[in-house]
């Protein structure tokens, strides 16, 4: 298998950012602590991915949302903060 297949890479539609190809970018795991449901909640619905059938997709422990997606390029773990949730989709 090719190493590149392994690796951070972005789960949002359309995103090409990996590990690889950019550089000063970050990327940001799905929160999976109990204590982070609702954080965790809220990010799947801001990234508004689908499944095939239209279901809900969920995201696996290893799946990422790089830093170009929030404001100010960094994640911020502050609730009321305009970088919480990712909001830019280009």
């Amino acid at each position: 298998m090719n190493k590149r297949t392994y690796g951070k890479v972005c789960c949002v539609v359309n995103c090409k950012n990996t590990q690889y190809n950019t550089k000063n970018v970050h990327f940001y795991s799905f929160s999976m602590k109990p204590h982070k449901v609702e954080q965790r909640e809220k990010c799947i619905k801001a990234v508004r991915r689908r499944n095939a059938d239209g279901s809900l997709w969920q995201p696996n422990k290893y799946t990422k949302v790089c830093s170009e997606h929030f404001i100010g390029n960094a994640k911020s773990e502050h609730p009321l903060s305009p970088s919480f949730l990712p909001t830019i989709f280009l």
